[in-house]
């Protein structure tokens, strides 16, 4: 595991959507006062449709940066959509020969899932530098990103800002966690760079679906047979997740109908995906879900 040291450099990319110039000054001045070194992707600054510049010059980025022995840590500023476009312009054998701290989310899971299955990599489902450090950024969300990043612990243990984690059973397992943002990850689903879901534990997270599609991507998953290869089940933040509705259920409505019978682990309620504050979640490494004693533990 790589441990991110005061004074290391930071490339900044944008795999997706193009984003708000003063907010990426503003972040760029934070992450500066955190005492690291920024360097900015080239694409960053452009604009391509609604893309931070065209495919080629977005994964360009990315090869680079991985390829840049001076960059210790890779940030995406923000999500959006794009990521899914990249995947076939990756470098994965040079990548896999330098692994590095990989951080974003939402749009992200689809680099996520392609870099665990190319590359077997870990990367980290944390705060974006645009989305979530720029102007008056969380405190907790940054002093838990830090703690993951910069701390060479064996065990971390994951605890809610604020409000309990919350199991749908007492039952327990370990595995290596894997996923992301839930309709993201459907994309991903079917291809070269979809994952091996056996004995892991799958971690969801999703924002502005509404139920009847959140309920609709679960019985998709559940068709494919995933829920029954997997060890578990992480549910992060389903942030404005409503009804379309009158007669449509509450999302909690949603998760009692597929988790309440369901015969293995599942921990819900965790605070990361578009939630403030957000937790920092180790993707491909051992996750600990123990429903008996409440606790969430990511192991390395």
């Amino acid at each position: 595991m790589q441990i991110l040291k005061k004074g290391d450099l930071i490339g900044l990319i944008a795999p997706a959507s193009y984003m708000d110039e003063e907010k990426l000054k503003s972040a760029i001045k934070n992450i500066e006062s955190f005492g690291y070194k920024v360097r900015v992707g080239e694409s960053v600054k452009n604009r391509w449709y609604s893309f931070a510049g065209d495919d080629f010059a977005r994964a360009q980025d990315i090869n680079a940066f991985f390829g840049d022995k001076d960059i210790k840590a890779i940030m995406c500023v923000r999500g959006g959509y794009g990521s899914i476009r990249l995947l076939n312009l990756l470098d994965y054998d040079m990548i896999k020969q330098n692994p590095k701290i990989f951080i974003g989310y939402s749009d992200i899971t689809s680099i996520h899932m392609a870099l665990y299955k190319k590359c077997n990599m870990m990367t980290y489902h944390g705060p974006m530098a645009v989305s979530n450090l720029s102007g008056e950024y969380n405190r907790d969300t940054l002093k838990h990103f830090l703690e993951v990043v910069t701390e060479d612990k064996s065990i971390q243990k994951l605890e809610n800002f604020g409000q309990e984690l919350k199991f749908f059973n007492d039952k327990s397992c370990e595995g290596i966690v894997i996923g992301g943002n839930l309709a993201t990850m459907i994309s991903n689903i079917g291809t070269e760079y979809d994952v091996d879901y056996t004995d892991k534990i799958l971690f969801l997270e999703d924002i502005g679906e509404n139920t009847y599609k959140i309920d609709r991507m679960l019985w998709h998953l559940k068709n494919l047979g995933i829920f029954d290869k997997v060890a578990g089940v992480l549910l992060g933040d389903f942030s404005d997740c409503e009804k379309a509705g009158k007669d449509d259920m509450e999302l909690e409505e949603v998760f009692n109908l597929h988790f309440n019978e369901y015969d293995k682990p599942v921990c819900y309620n965790f605070q990361s995906g578009h939630c403030t504050p957000m937790q920092t979640l180790i993707l491909g490494c051992n996750l600990k879900i123990d429903g008996k004693g409440k606790i969430l533990e990511q192991k390395l």
